[in-house]
């Protein structure tokens, strides 16, 4: 491998993909891509019903987990990250949602130029491949397709119109003119298969010549001459190896780790790098700052017709469902069990939707792992903007040592009330008259659980992440920002974050695109081409 490269982009996932992509289309132009985990050759990944496995399965994830979390009963919670080529993408629940446009103007107010809705909509449509979407929301030819729900379970439309019965209106596209509502959810699966930016972005391109991708490659730390990011330290196989960048080094490592590289390279607060004998290059005390996640609790019945995923348990229709999914295609193993649900506001006087929801005809596994085995449904539901805020710390001066994530999830009075809100209308959902033939005990939190404080201890008991972790190398106009609005990294040269942990504030939906469309914007900033043109579609 040549040991110097244009640029060097760190973490091949769900933004880094993408980057490698669309810097290395340039033949005059070379690119290097460090993934620290391997091929996504597992089955399960392409099969898009063993999502709720993959996210935990070793040989794929970090396996993170939090601190002991105060507001939480003091558990540890797991934080699945994808550790493969395509990232948390090749892991998640192939959701595609971009967030409400007043996310972005949100980001715009906080006066970062070229981050409005507007601005931001055309990156998300050079993405997007969609399968049957055609009108100025959304892209057809984009590498990173995405189709509409397909699965035909009856209680995903017994779901809709329990809704429509509580007076919520039907919306046949999230990521359209209008986010609030309730319908049928878009995804990235394709021909029965998971779509993830490893398979979109990279595997068409693998073999340009100018383009290497390192797999197994676990970036140590930056390299700097003076202030002048030129390069990475990284393992290989067990060898310690290093690689140059004649224009520039580009984090995409993602949200635990982009702050971690920082802060073993010397850029964090100088007091917690001192204390583990790194010297400060620069004193940045935000990196690893700023760090939001949704959080949801399952709200399970029983159901008393045997028409829910149960059903598929049993092992024989199990490893028939995955085979038919993974050789040809087609089958239940080709629908993701989240496929109905929305966005609604906890209560009046929102100027914006500020719960998503999101029903499966199923149980969760952990009631399925209690012998709780049998027909059931629920519905997930979490806050949207949490106020409360964490961070994550490395521990040591060793790439190896897990960082340490403080989540701090529910410290704020608001997002618990939110919580009981979300509860309590996903009782009113599942109460309404088209579950009535369907509807047997509530499983969780339970009949017994309804005054504020019997909510709330069981949400502490269960609540956990929903797996979107955002913000920790904060873009932002003020000298605190950890990035720019440019993604250049505060305090030296020829060093940008690209990834999810970018993010001032968090989307008000799935993060996944979102950080897609972070990094198409960030290729073109990369490259000095002007931005594409603004786009303000008609009832935008």
């Amino acid at each position: 491998m040549a040991q110097e490269h244009d640029f060097v982009v760190i973490g091949g996932g769900t933004a880094g993909c993408v980057l490698a992509n669309r810097l290395s289309a340039d033949p005059e132009t070379s690119v290097a891509l460090l993934e620290a985990g391997g091929e996504a050759r597992h089955p399960f990944i392409h099969i898009p019903l063993m999502a709720g496995l993959v996210y935990f399965m070793r040989s794929i994830n970090w396996g993170y987990e939090t601190e002991p979390e105060p507001h939480l009963d003091g558990r540890r919670i797991p934080w699945p990250r994808g550790k493969v080529l395509g990232g948390t993408s090749a892991i998640n629940g192939m959701m595609y949602m971009r967030g409400n446009r007043q996310d972005y103007d949100g980001w715009r107010q906080l006066g970062l130029d070229g981050w409005d809705y507007a601005s931001v909509l055309p990156y998300f449509k050079r993405a997007e491949g969609h399968g049957s979407r055609r009108d100025a929301y959304h892209g057809s030819d984009g590498p990173l397709r995405v189709n509409r729900a397909q699965s035909e379970n009856p209680l995903y439309g017994v779901f809709l119109e329990a809704c429509e019965a509580l007076g919520m209106a039907r919306n046949d596209d999230f990521n359209g003119a209008v986010q609030e509502g309730i319908g049928r959810q878009d995804f990235c699966v394709d021909r029965g298969r998971r779509v993830n930016t490893g398979h979109a972005f990279i595997l068409p391109v693998r073999s340009r010549a100018n383009l290497r991708v390192v797999l197994r490659a676990h970036a140590e730390r930056l390299i700097f001459e003076g202030r002048r990011c030129v390069g990475v330290a990284f393992r290989e196989g067990g060898r310690r190896r290093e690689i140059r960048a004649r224009r520039e080094v580009i984090l995409a490592a993602g949200t635990i780790n982009s702050p971690q590289i920082l802060q073993l390279s010397g850029i964090g607060a100088p007091d917690h790098l001192g204390g583990l004998g790194i010297e400060t290059l620069v004193a940045s005390p935000d990196v690893g700052c700023n760090l939001q996640d949704h959080a949801g609790v399952y709200v399970q019945v029983a159901c008393t017709q045997p028409v829910a995923l149960y059903g598929l348990l049993r092992p024989d229709r199990a490893a028939l469902a995955c085979l038919r999914a993974y050789l040809f295609g087609t089958g239940p193993g080709t629908s993701v069990a989240l496929e109905a649900g929305g966005f609604a506001r906890s209560r009046a006087g929102l100027d914006v939707p500020d719960l998503q929801i999101t029903f499966i005809p199923g149980l969760t596994l952990d009631v399925t792992r209690k012998k709780q085995g049998r027909h059931g449904f629920l519905t997930h539901c979490y806050q949207l903007r949490p106020e409360s805020r964490g961070e994550i710390r490395i521990t040591a001066a060793d790439s190896r040592a897990a960082p340490a994530i403080h989540a701090n999830t529910l410290a704020a009075e608001t997002d618990r009330r939110v919580m009981r809100d979300a509860v309590r209308l996903a009782r009113r959902i599942m109460a309404q008259a088209p579950f009535d033939p369907y509807r047997g005990e509530e499983i969780a939190p339970g009949s017994a659980a309804q005054a504020d404080d019997e909510i709330a201890a069981w949400i502490r008991a269960t609540l956990t992440t929903v797996w979107h972790p955002v913000g920790t190398c904060r873009m932002g106009t003020d000298e605190s920002a950890v990035v720019d609005a440019a993604l250049r990294v505060r305090g030296v040269d020829a060093l940008r974050v690209v990834d999810a942990s970018v993010m001032p504030l968090i989307t008000s939906s799935n993060t996944a695109a979102p950080t897609v469309m972070i990094a198409e914007k960030a290729a073109d900033m990369i490259l000095g081409r002007p931005p594409l043109p603004a786009e303000t579609p008609a009832g935008a």
